[in-house]
C-alpha cells in the first residue's frame, strides 16, 4: 500500500518548483542543455572551476542540445550535457543520483571516449583538446573530506602535472553541510557561486539563492517553465517512477542478502556447535552411533574429527 501510495503521489501531486526533484537527470539536461540556457551551464561551469582557481570561460557551446523527441532511457551511453568553450574544451556534465565506486571507471570511461573522439582520422595528435568532466553525484565516492574533488594526471614523487588534457571533477552532494562551512556572507564572491550552485541541488530556496549568484533569476524563470510543460513534465515522472522502482529493487536485494546470510551464519553456527559436541564425546570415547545419533552428524564426518 505505502508503494501504491508513493506511485500516486509522484503521478497526481503537481510539481512546483519548491517540490522539483532537482537532481532528476532530465531536468538536469533540460536545465543544462535546453537552446537558450547556455548563460545557465556556463556560470555553473565557471562556478566549478574557480572554486579551485582553474581559468573561466567567455562562452560555451552546446553540443548536445535538448530535445524532447529524444528517448534518453535508450541513451544510458551518452552523457547528460556536453559543451566546448570558446577555446576548444569540451565539458561533460553528469548527473547520478545513485551507485557505488564503479561509477569512477564510468566517469573515466567517458572521459576517455570524448577525449579520443575528438580527432579525427588521419589528423595529428596536437589537434586533441583538453577534456573535463564534471560529475555531481548524490551518495559518497571518495575519501575526500570537500564536497569538491579533482583528478588530474601527476608525476608521483614529484607531484607534477602530466598535461592539462585530463580534468575529471567529482561535486559529491552528500557531504554538503552548511553548517560545517563559514557563513555565506564570509565567502568569497568565487566560492559563493559554487556553494551556491550545491545548495540548488540540495533543495535551497530560490530566494535565497538569488541573493548569493543573479543567475538563479534566470534558472528560476527556466524552471517555472519546465514544470509548466506537460509534455516535459510526463518525461520528468516518468524518470521519478522508474528511479522510485530501481530504489526499491535495490532494497530488496539487500534484504534478501541480509537474510541469507543470517540463514548461513546460523547453519554455520550449528554445524561448528555440532563439531565441537561430538569431538567432545569422541574423545570420552562414547559410541559412535550414539554421538552420530546426538549431534546430527554422520559416521563418516565423525570418524574425521
Amino acid at each position: 500500500m505505502k508503494d501504491l501510495d508513493r506511485l500516486k503521489q509522484i503521478l497526481n501531486e503537481p510539481v512546483t518548483i519548491e517540490n522539483l526533484n532537482r537532481i532528476n537527470d532530465y531536468f538536469i539536461r533540460y536545465l543544462f542543455s535546453h537552446t537558450g540556457n547556455e548563460n545557465i551551464a556556463l556560470n555553473f561551469i565557471n562556478a566549478v572551476f574557480k572554486d579551485l582557481n582553474f581559468e573561466t570561460f567567455k562562452k560555451i557551446e552546446i553540443l548536445n542540445p535538448f530535445n524532447i523527441a529524444d528517448n534518453y532511457d535508450e541513451k544510458e551511453s551518452i552523457v547528460d550535457i556536453k559543451a566546448t568553450t570558446e577555446t576548444g574544451i569540451t565539458v561533460l556534465i553528469e548527473i547520478q543520483a545513485r551507485g557505488n565506486e564503479d561509477f569512477i571507471k564510468r566517469a573515466l570511461y567517458y572521459w576517455a571516449y570524448n577525449y579520443s573522439s575528438s580527432l579525427n582520422r588521419g589528423s595529428f595528435y596536437d589537434e586533441l583538446k583538453p577534456t573535463v568532466s564534471i560529475n555531481i553525484t548524490n551518495f559518497i565516492l571518495t575519501d575526500e573530506d570537500k564536497v569538491h574533488s579533482c583528478y588530474v594526471l601527476k608525476e608521483l614523487n614529484n607531484n607534477k602535472i602530466l598535461t592539462d588534457h585530463c580534468q575529471l571533477h567529482f561535486l559529491e552532494l552528500p557531504k554538503f553541510n552548511l553548517k560545517n562551512i563559514s557563513a555565506i556572507e564570509s565567502l568569497d564572491n568565487i566560492h559563493r557561486e559554487f556553494i551556491s550552485w550545491i545548495k540548488f541541488f540540495k533543495g535551497e530556496d530560490m530566494s535565497v539563492l538569488m541573493k548569493e549568484n543573479t543567475i538563479f533569476e534566470e534558472v528560476e524563470k527556466k524552471c517555472q517553465t519546465f514544470v509548466n510543460d506537460n509534455p516535459v513534465m510526463d518525461k520528468y515522472k516518468k524518470r521519478e517512477v522508474d528511479t522510485y522502482f530501481f530504489n526499491k529493487s535495490i532494497e530488496l536485494d539487500i534484504k534478501k542478502a541480509k537474510e541469507q546470510g543470517i540463514e548461513q551464519g546460523i547453519e554455520k553456527g550449528i554445524k561448528e556447535n555440532q563439531i565441537l559436541t561430538a569431538k567432545n564425546m569422541k574423545n570420552k570415547n562414547m559410541d559412535i552411533n550414539l554421538i552420530s545419533e546426538l549431534t546430527g552428524l554422520s559416521i563418516e564426518e565423525i570418524k574425521k574429527l
